[in-house]
């Protein structure tokens, strides 16, 4: 594929750029103008759950090789979605290749120039002030290996060291650190020299990491320090676009120890296992195969868990006689999702946020992952309606 893409780069360009001549100017409403009496029925976030796009600079080895770029952000307005734009190739059977464009929404979105730092202040200092208040704030990174995702998270990691070690420095909060690898069914403590541990629930349901060590950091060296040995513990292995990639769920937990009688905040920072596509690993034989499987099993668990819980609390968040508690969220279907348990549970009584980062290459030798990743992210978005008159 990556030689039709190749000799057809300059017809490729020359389609696009007409696509674009073409294309009206961005619009902010997709809603006519209405007579005051009429209730309109829009949409606004889900504050809960916000899901943005990073799009990578182009890979130097695309870029000589001479791949175009396939995925352009498209802003729609300051406070509404923000639109991906992604453009494919397709070989015509009677005739010249075609051009199949699609679009893609998002809450927030990044594109090549955006710095990690950006990316923080914007998405990810809420989930630490969050959980440095008792709260339970998550975040996910989902991509293809070689999008950008395991740089994104280990940068943000390091940001998110930094104020909460500045503001335990002066609020007397304690810091604690936990990183482990989920793979399948088992869970490794990579603090702890990759030692495999049971994930369990104690009486009341909750889940407990039985046997991973936590460490108590006192300073920012200390945590970042951490943080570099357990990805040296990561498992990893070789795919045939990349030959480092990302096997395993790694999750960084921090819990923030209350200093008053509220309950401690935790801190969730999640690199997910790279959505390889099965033909991506098929020269690796049927273990890696089965192992492709079991990954890309959990992140469509995960996707269904993050969709039920905000159907769930949306239904309830309508009045009582909109069931919200019979919605079914398959939590227990994969051990990812029974970890992160207490953010999918309807019936769970704490606070939780939970931010999502599709992370894509934007070369066209990957529109097809990019492509993929862009429609996972889409699909986790549950805005929440409004009516006004």
């Amino acid at each position: 594929m990556d030689r039709f893409y190749l000799n057809n780069a300059g017809l490729y360009r020359t389609l696009v750029d007409a696509l674009d001549a073409s294309m009206p100017a961005p619009h902010f409403s997709r809603h006519k103008a209405s007579p005051p009496t009429e209730e309109i029925v829009t949409e606004q976030p889900n504050e809960d759950m916000v899901v943005g796009v990073r799009i990578r600079p182009m890979l130097e080895n695309d870029l000589t090789a001479g791949f175009p770029r396939a995925v352009h952000p498209r802003a729609r307005g300051v406070d509404g979605p923000r639109n991906v734009d992604l453009h494919d190739l397709y070989n015509h059977p009677r005739g010249r290749p075609v051009l199949k464009s699609s679009t893609h929404q998002s809450d927030r979105l990044f594109d090549s120039e955006a710095t990690t730092e950006e990316i923080y202040t914007e998405l990810v200092a809420d989930l630490v002030s969050f959980a440095q208040h008792g709260g339970i704030g998550t975040l996910f990174a989902y991509g293809q290996t070689g999008s950008g995702k395991t740089f994104t998270v280990s940068q943000l990691q390091r940001l998110a060291a930094t104020a909460l070690l500045d503001d335990a420095a002066l609020t007397q909060r304690k810091i604690h650190i936990t990183i482990f690898d989920l793979a399948g069914n088992a869970a490794f403590d990579l603090l702890n020299s990759r030692e495999p541990f049971p994930v369990l629930e104690d009486s009341s349901g909750t889940t407990q990491l039985a046997g991973a060590v936590e460490h108590r950091v006192s300073t920012e060296d200390e945590m970042l320090h951490l943080i570099s040995e357990a990805a040296e513990y990561r498992r990893t292995a070789p795919t045939l676009k990349n030959d480092v990639s990302s096997r395993s769920h790694s999750i960084c937990r921090i819990r923030i120890e209350s200093s008053s009688d509220t309950e401690d905040g935790l801190l969730y920072l999640v690199d997910l296992a790279g959505s390889e596509a099965a033909r991506d690993v098929a020269q690796h034989g049927a273990d890696r195969m089965r192992e492709t499987k079991e990954i890309n099993m959990s992140l469509s668990v995960l996707k269904d868990c993050i969709r039920g819980k905000a159907e769930a609390d949306d239904a309830r968040a309508r009045g009582p006689d909109q069931k919200g508690n019979k919605i079914h969220v398959p939590i227990r279907r994969s051990m990812l999702t029974r970890v992160l348990k207490h953010m999918f549970d309807p019936q769970a009584s704490r606070a939780c946020k939970t931010v999502v980062i599709a992370c894509v290459n934007p070369s066209l030798a990957d529109v097809g992952p990019s492509k993929n990743t862009l429609r996972y992210a889409e699909m986790l978005r549950v805005p929440v309606p409004t009516s006004a008159r």
